[in-house]
């Protein structure tokens, strides 16, 4: 008579028991509840309300003190940069930069830098940069606010944003002859954009003092002069000086944010000067049909995670954030008629100027680094966020899919069932019979990871080595053709190996907390990135079979297509492939998915370039942890599994009709 304790007989066993027959289900009502919960989020009643929480911030209580005169200023520098500009196609006039910094009375200093391309190679290439401090008058140099924008060429193929350096000028100018200035000013104009900006930043905080130099891409060289820590940083791109709308951008590197705090004082001071501003402005349209509520949010909200998922920052600011500097980017763009503001005329910039002095003053007015309000958030509007308390929960339920189908296959494990039923019958029948036990592989699943885990470093390694960079190929064949030949190697793997008996559900199980915990790790650090990531691949790792079903076949053959086409390479072309339709509708099928492969090989270097030169973790995502998950899950879905009772048969067979053994078919031992 078995015992209460029983596990065989036990409440929990039959649960666990009902939960594995219909572990897909349960599965899928987490996967629905996931990303409804994440579709709620656009409705009113599950966002909140914008507001400020540093009260030292203090916008819009001064009257701003800039005029006309200011005005007139940045027309003046202007008209005089852009007859530099005929002279200066391809360069930057730092001369000309320099001169008038100095002319305004600030501590002006030249910053250079070199790069070394890593698929040039050998060959660098070198940059400057032109930076003035103004020195806080009322303390010493122990913090700092900065200023930057940056100057394209006259050859550049983006917008001519050469209004952004007058602006930056004029204002400067207008801050010398102020003596309120609690926190150093520093006013950066980049060369190369973003390239530049990260030379000064690693130079401002670290130089060459712990670089080698032998080895880095990057030489940012030092700096003459700092200022105190920096505490905030303002970039300004203006088309014209003409404006119709301010676009605020906020995404950083690695899909970091500034303290929301900065991004509502902005929206404040912007709407008190009466500029249009907001995230991802655009000029305002007369429409026939205006959209919903819920999709004019739900549109907001997926265009931000798309921005995020990059990691790629849309603008110098991005770069700042990993120093725990909070930054952002005002971007004005031009009016479509160049009517005069307010009927002033030659007054058109005044209102932008202002809106930089009371967010300068504002920034002036901080006792400490932003930090009482959020730094993970989702802009739903202009005036609406959510928190990561509320959008956290839905990366929780899809991740939950892996977590809870683990358990449930651990439970139901050959060596689990086999050793309670067996004691069981001992204990009953009293009988000298040995309990038969099944032992999984470990050893060989271990090693099949690690192989899969290797074929993942070798994408970052092996486009760098020396002996590749030798190979007379552009930097997109090569980075391509590496992971190409690295993908196939993982395709062909699960027909070259088989694991032994129980090893390919001690896989599965290992797969789901490696996916599982990969995401919680990805999602933390970029929640669009492992959103986006969990809502494409949570149906096809519900989908993986536990146990071997002849009864379903075309069910496995939809599997098996699915994992094929979810290839991390397969995903980044489809994902270009779809830009580039609704970029070009006009060019023919053919022309179409020939560029969209062009740009995909493009996409792969520069990811690589990213990644070493800036700390964009993105290609290192998709090789070193997607690729290699990819690889275990084609392994699964490629599989023929048996269960346990078919191990015990093939044991009990009569040893005298030896018969050959297939590697798949499972060896039983018996102590």
């Amino acid at each position: 008579m078995g015992l209460l304790s029983d596990p065989s007989i036990s409440t929990q066993s039959k649960l666990v028991d009902g939960l594995a027959r219909h572990v897909r289900k349960v599965c899928t009502v987490l996967y629905v509840a996931g990303v409804a919960w994440f579709f709620c989020l656009a409705l009113p009643e599950f966002n909140h309300g914008t507001y400020l929480s540093e009260n030292a911030l203090s916008p819009g209580l001064v009257y701003p003190e800039i005029r006309v005169d200011a005005n007139r200023l940045a027309i003046q520098l202007l008209e005089e940069l852009q007859r530099e500009r005929k002279d200066h196609l391809s360069t930057t006039p730092h001369a000309w930069i320099a001169a008038k910094m100095n002319e305004f009375g600030l501590e002006t200093h030249t910053h250079n830098y070199t790069l070394r391309y890593p698929f040039g190679g050998g060959k660098e290439y070198h940059g400057k940069n032109i930076y003035g401090i103004l020195r806080a008058p009322r303390i010493a140099s122990t913090e700092g606010i900065v200023f930057t924008a940056p100057y394209r060429a006259a050859s550049s193929v983006h917008t001519d944003i050469s209004p952004s350096v007058p602006l930056l000028l004029a204002f400067a100018d207008f801050a010398r002859r102020k003596n309120y200035w609690a926190k150093d000013l520093i006013f950066l104009v980049t060369e190369q954009e973003q390239l530049g900006m990260q030379a000064w930043l690693e130079a401002y905080h670290d130089g060459d003092r712990d670089l080698d130099v032998s080895k880095a891409y990057l030489r940012p060289g030092n700096l003459p002069a700092r200022a105190g820590s920096l505490q905030a940083a303002l970039n300004i791109e203006v088309q014209d000086l003409e404006i119709d709308y301010v676009d605020v951008r906020i995404e950083g590197l690695n899909g970091k944010l500034p303290n929301l705090d900065m991004f509502n004082l902005v929206q404040r001071i912007m709407a008190r000067e009466g500029i249009a501003s907001g995230y991802k402005q655009t000029p305002r349209k007369k429409r026939r049909h205006s959209k919903s509520l819920f999709e004019t949010n739900l549109r907001q909200m997926l265009a931000m995670l798309a921005t995020q998922s990059s990691g790629v920052p849309n603008g110098n600011h991005g770069l700042f954030h990993r120093y725990r500097i909070d930054a952002l980017t005002i971007a004005a763009h031009r009016r479509a008629t160049h009517a005069t503001l307010k009927g002033q005329p030659g007054s058109a910039a005044v209102p932008l100027l202002k809106a930089i002095e009371g967010i300068a003053r504002s920034l002036n007015n901080l006792l400490e680094r932003f930090h009482q309000s959020f730094f993970f958030y989702v802009i739903v509007n202009n005036d609406r966020y959510i928190s990561i308390g509320d959008y956290m929960p839905a990366l929780v339920a899809l991740v939950a899919c892996a977590f809870v189908k683990a358990y449930l296959m651990w439970s139901t494990l050959p060596s689990t069932e086999a050793g309670g039923e067996l004691d069981t019958e001992e204990r009953d029948a009293d009988t000298d019979v040995e309990a038969e036990k099944f032992e999984l592989p470990y050893g060989s699943v271990l090693i099949y990871l690690t192989a899969t885990l290797l074929i993942g470093f070798l994408c970052n390694v092996l486009p760098l080595q020396q002996y590749f960079l030798e190979i007379p190929m552009g930097a997109a064949p090569l980075t391509t053709s590496v992971l190409s030949f690295l993908s196939l190697i993982g395709f062909i793997l699960p027909f070259v190996v088989v694991l032994p008996p129980g090893g390919l559900e001690l896989l599965h199980v290992a797969f789901l907390l490696i996916y599982g915990c990969s995401l919680i790790v990805i999602g933390l650090l970029n929640f669009a990135l492992g959103f986006f990531v969990a809502v494409l691949t949570v149906p096809l790792v519900i989908a993986l079979e536990t146990k071997e079903d002849t009864s379903r076949s075309t069910l496995r053959h939809a599997i098996r297509l699915l994992a094929l086409i979810l290839n991390p390479m397969m995903i980044v072309y489809v994902i270009v492939l779809a830009m580039t339709f609704y970029q070009f509708p006009e060019l023919p099928l053919q022309k179409i998915l020939l560029r969209a492969a062009t740009a995909a090989m493009d996409a792969s270097a520069y990811g690589l370039i990213d990644s070493v030169l800036y700390g964009n973790f993105l290609y290192f995502v998709i090789s070193t942890v997607l690729l290699p998950l990819w690889i275990i899950c084609w392994t699964l879905a490629l599989s023929k599994r048996r269960d346990y009772a078919d191990y015990v048969e093939f044991e009990e067979s009569p040893a005298s009709s030896p018969q050959p053994q297939s590697p798949s078919q499972a060896k039983v031992k018996t102590s």
